[in-house]
Formats: structure tokens, C-alpha cells, sequence
């Protein structure tokens, strides 16, 4: 990657303005306290939506089958791991974040759009040896560039509703349809633009826009294909065109921007979207609930546990 000239000085690894603030005493204690309360209040808050999701529930009423959960968990691992190729292509051999660094950047996600991102930035400041505009652009260009896979990914989607039957466009969105195609295709725009306007933009180079772009691509549609078989092999929904519905509706979902609590919102849409297609309610929702919870257990496990205990060794050695 071409080294570009850091935007500022004062948040450099070295000589940043973290770097000054733990250097004095009680800004220490407080950014010590700071993480502390943090990890604590997410602990709370995943506890809180396990508990409103309803712990004797999720219990009973889980499938059976094993193949079942191994697809939660290997769905719970895809978009970290695309993250890890990503930013290992990005910022080369030596730089690139751990599979556990990643996995508190989702973690945070998933509390709040975006809150990961910054938690990442300030992490790159501090660990990766390159200048500011350059862990800016890759953080930023790769959100952006996440988007567009996405939002291709809903393109090739609706079609394939349309033509399973799945998807049926009312007449007034049929003659309006292009309004909704150009505002529906912005993260696109913006994807292109990175690629037209390439140096004027961004550090990257068309190459590993290119990269980032089919990584994001592909990570999107591998978790399309392990949601769909997680539905099939649950057995809550009686068919592939069912299936590939509720595969849909969720990416949607994951689509809002800057919409806390998607996990749960995707639940009641689901629950909503099961009544409106006749389709049996319970095993619907018995399935999504699971979803939910297990995301945030193995959120909890691997990212919001290890963090917590993380911290607690370094404030014990200080």
C-alpha cells in the first residue's frame, strides 16, 4: 500500500493524544475505569436481551439436530474471518489485527453500528505501524466497500424471489421501481466512486479495492448459504423458497444503518413475516430466538469475556 501522509500528528501511536493521557495519573485511572465500565455495561446489556428473549424458551424449544448448531457456530465465525483476510491484505504481514481483535470490533457492532469501527481505529493507532490516513482510509473505504457487496448481494436476492415466487412486487412499486433501484444502489455509487476517483479518495489501489470488494462478496454469500441450510435442517419452514425468504428478510435487516438491536429486530419480522406468509408461527419463532440468543453467548464468549479478563490481567499487572 502507498504510504500516505498522516492527517494528524496528536493521534499518532507514538506521540498521540491517548499516549499523553495515560501518562498522567488520574487520566490513567480514569481510562482504567473507562474500560472497566464498558465491559461491564455491554455484560449487562447481552444479559438483559438473553433474559427479555427468555432463557426456559430458548430451552425447550430447541431442534434437535447437532448439524443445526454447528452452522450457528460456523456462521458466527464467517464475517470475523473475512475481516482478518481483509486487513491482512491491507496492511501486510506483521500489521494485520488477530481473529480476536476482530472479534471485539463485531461485539461492539453488535451493541452499536459502528461503535466497532472506532474501537478498531483507536487499536490500529496504538498496535500497527502505519500513518493515521492510511488506517483511515482502510477502515473506512472497507465499511464502504462492505456495503456494496451487500447491497449487490440484495440485487441478486430479489430476482431470484421474483422468479421462485418467493417475492411478489405490488403494481404501484412496479412503476416506481427506479426510484427505488437509485436510492437503494447509493453504497454502490460510493463504491465506484472509489474506483473512478481512486487517488483523489482513498490510499488504497485498485487492487485491493478489488480485493476487499470480492472478499466482502464472498463473505456475504457464504452466509446466505449457511443461513439457508440453518433453516432447512431446523425444519421450522416448510420449503427452499421459505427458506431463501427468511434468508433475504434478514440481510435486509443487517442492511439498516445505524440500527441498534438488529438481532432482535429481525425477530419480530420474522414473527410478523410468519404470520403474513400462513406459515406455523412457533417453530418460526423458536428458530429466530435461538439466533439471537446464540449470537450473543458466542459474542459474549469469545469476544466479551476474553476482553474483560484481558483488561483485568493488565490492571493487575499495573
Amino acid at each position: 500500500m502507498t504510504a500516505a501522509p498522516d492527517l494528524d500528528p496528536f493521534l499518532g501511536p507514538e506521540s498521540g493524544l491517548l499516549a499523553r493521557l495515560t501518562a498522567h495519573p488520574w487520566s490513567k485511572r480514569g481510562l482504567q475505569i473507562g474500560r472497566w465500565a464498558i465491559a461491564l455495561a455491554l455484560l449487562v446489556i447481552i444479559g438483559r436481551r438473553l433474559t427479555e428473549l427468555g432463557w426456559r424458551e430458548i430451552w425447550i424449544a430447541r431442534p434437535a439436530g447437532i448439524l443445526f448448531y454447528l452452522l450457528l457456530v460456523a456462521q458466527f465465525f464467517v464475517q470475523p474471518s473475512g475481516d482478518f483476510f481483509i486487513y491482512r491484505n491491507l496492511w501486510g504481514t506483521g500489521n494485520y489485527p488477530s481473529l480476536w481483535v476482530i472479534l471485539r470490533k463485531r461485539f461492539l457492532n453488535n451493541v452499536m453500528d459502528y461503535t466497532g469501527e472506532v474501537f478498531f481505529f483507536f487499536w490500529a493507532q496504538r498496535h500497527v505501524k502505519l500513518p493515521t490516513a492510511t488506517l483511515v482510509h482502510s477502515i473506512k473505504d472497507s465499511n464502504i466497500l462492505s456495503a456494496g457487496a451487500g447491497l449487490a448481494m440484495v440485487w441478486l436476492m430479489a430476482p431470484l424471489l421474483v422468479l421462485t415466487g418467493g417475492l411478489h412486487l405490488p403494481d404501484r412499486l412496479v412503476g416506481q421501481a427506479w426510484l427505488y433501484v437509485m436510492l437503494g444502489s447509493l453504497p454502490l455509487f460510493l463504491c465506484a466512486v472509489l474506483v473512478l476517483a481512486h487517488r483523489k479518495v482513498t490510499v488504497l489501489s485498485r487492487g485491493q479495492i478489488a480485493a476487499t470488494f470480492g472478499i466482502h462478496f464472498f463473505r456475504a454469500l457464504l452466509m446466505l448459504v449457511v443461513e439457508f441450510f440453518l433453516w432447512t435442517v431446523s425444519g421450522a419452514l416448510p420449503s427452499p423458497v421459505a427458506c431463501l425468504q427468511f434468508v433475504a428478510l434478514r440481510l435486509v435487516v443487517t442492511r439498516l444503518p445505524l440500527i441498534p438491536n438488529k438481532d432482535l429486530i429481525f425477530v419480530g419480522a420474522g414473527i410478523a413475516a410468519a404470520g403474513i406468509t400462513k406459515v406455523a408461527v412457533t417453530p418460526v419463532a423458536t428458530v429466530l430466538v435461538i439466533l439471537a440468543a446464540v449470537d450473543l453467548v458466542l459474542g459474549v464468549f469469545f469476544a466479551g469475556i476474553p476482553w474483560a479478563l484481558d483488561h483485568f490481567r493488565k490492571d493487575a499487572a499495573q
